[in-house]
């Protein structure tokens, strides 16, 4: 990197992690060859919703792929779209969703791209039925870091591809990638909404969901929790349950594909100054709030990417953090690890420090990426204030918690877990760093979550 040449701030999305780096734009495959053939090291970026550092650069040379975004193919009588890495999810539901198509796993935003879902393998909120985003990968094109263009699937270099899948953007960059997309009726969603009185009714309702889901792919489920009601009351939540709405489900009146609403800015607004207005008076009043509106009921209508992509309505969530931002602290644990969700509530609670916003979902089985986040069982996700977690490491008790439970962190939405608890979470992680050398022999891909986990050998 010329140290003449200007750089670039950058920051995840929660805005607590930042990163200085000279940033390339290429639009063509050769243009994205001469970046990495070029460059002594490279770190991948789409669009940069990864919660902390996963798309921060360590050094050298950051990779902006959201040019890199066209259509290159769509058979619309089998539902494959072939399409490059840098495009939105939002832009395959743009194009796709007006012919009754719709990617069969959505995240809680659309405004990820195809690269970056398929590099942290999301999950959306029908896990159990639908597994995760790689699942449904056919096949993609991988640009190594020697220049050469290699294609990659289940049947083809499999642990390539399944190193890929979850890979966290360290194999290669993406280049495009056949994804197999679901039949839909019509661009709605019927909403079912409980509410429960505790985190055991809260399980309970969750795991007879996950028991459809397993049967059922277009069955979505989460739950939002109140982190701060006393006592027996600590988990109480408000749980969706939604589906896609069959043609017979609409009114006469309604068009059955809604008409989309523009994305809006990316950016979202600038951060509030101080800490914001996230405290614990205000996560109270929200949390309080949320569940005594939230009243119980059936078959609410509502556009589909607004049920399944909640936090598209919430663009500016990071700026209320203040200047420090937010943590978004998720992770994994066996079905038979419950306990740790209560274990885990209570120590965030008896620190004083509840969750600003706080889900709970199912999870089916995971994949064969050696680095794919989701198995079988349960994912908690809290949002924090990063200011809480500067002194010292909080979070280190929950880490071992949830490695001894057998669970794991999400390396997309990490930013505090200690490296020396990366094996025990990803037992395949010495599989997966065999493969990523061989993909990567020049030792050009790279990041800032990758050195500070200690993920390449």
């Amino acid at each position: 990197m010329n140290p003449d040449e200007p750089t670039t701030a950058l920051s995840g999305w929660g805005r607590a992690s930042h990163r200085r780096g000279l940033v390339r734009r290429p639009v063509s495959d050769d243009d994205l060859v001469r970046a990495i053939r070029s460059a002594p090291q490279v770190t991948v970026r789409g669009a940069g919703r990864s919660y902390g550092d996963a798309a921060l650069p360590d050094q050298g040379t950051v990779l902006d792929l959201t040019a890199h975004n066209q259509l290159v193919s769509f058979d619309q009588a089998n539902g494959v779209i072939v399409i490059e890495s840098g495009a939105l999810l939002g832009d395959v539901v743009e194009q796709t969703l007006p012919l009754g198509w719709l990617p069969p796993v959505l995240p809680g935003t659309e405004r990820i791209t195809v690269g970056g879902a398929i590099a942290s393998d999301v999950h959306g909120k029908n896990h159990p039925g639908a597994g995760s985003f790689g699942q449904h990968v056919l096949w993609l094109l991988l640009l190594r870091s020697d220049g050469t263009v290699t294609q990659l699937s289940a049947g083809q270099d499999p642990d390539g591809f399944w190193a890929t899948i979850g890979g966290m953007g360290l194999t290669g960059i993406i280049l495009e990638a056949a994804v197999q997309l679901q039949r839909v009726e019509t661009g709605w969603a019927t909403r079912r909404r409980h509410r429960t009185r505790s985190l055991d009714e809260t399980i309970e309702v969750l795991r007879s969901l996950a028991a459809r889901q397993e049967l059922d792919p277009e069955l979505h489920a989460v739950g939002w929790l109140d982190t701060h009601a006393p006592g027996r009351r600590l988990g109480r939540a408000v749980v969706d349950e939604c589906r896609p709405a069959r043609a017979a489900d609409l009114p006469p009146a309604v068009p059955p594909f809604p008409e989309r609403r523009g994305r809006g800015s990316a950016q979202g607004m600038r951060s509030l100054p101080g800490p914001g207005v996230v405290f614990g008076a205000t996560i109270a009043a929200a949390s309080s709030a949320r569940w005594h509106l939230s009243v119980p009921r059936s078959g609410s209508l509502l556009p589909l990417t607004t049920a399944l992509c909640p936090l598209d309505r919430a663009e500016s969530w990071p700026a209320a953090f203040g200047r420090g931002g937010l943590v978004q602290y998720q992770f994994a644990v066996p079905a038979d690890g419950e306990k740790v969700l209560l274990q885990a509530l209570a120590y965030l609670v008896g620190r004083r420090m509840p969750p600003a916003l706080t889900t709970l979902k199912n999870l089916g089985f995971g994949t064969a990426g050696p680095l794919s986040f989701p198995i079988h069982g349960w994912t908690l996700a809290v949002d924090l204030p990063a200011r809480w977690l500067r002194d010292d490491s909080p979070l280190q008790a929950l880490d071992e918690m949830v490695a001894d439970a057998g669970g794991r962190v999400y390396l997309a939405k990490d930013v505090v877990v200690d490296a020396e608890l990366i094996p025990r979470m990803y037992p395949r992680l010495d599989t997966w760093r065999r493969t990523q050398a061989r993909l990567d022999p020049d030792r050009r891909m790279t990041s800032a979550l990758a050195q500070r986990l200690e993920l390449l050998s």
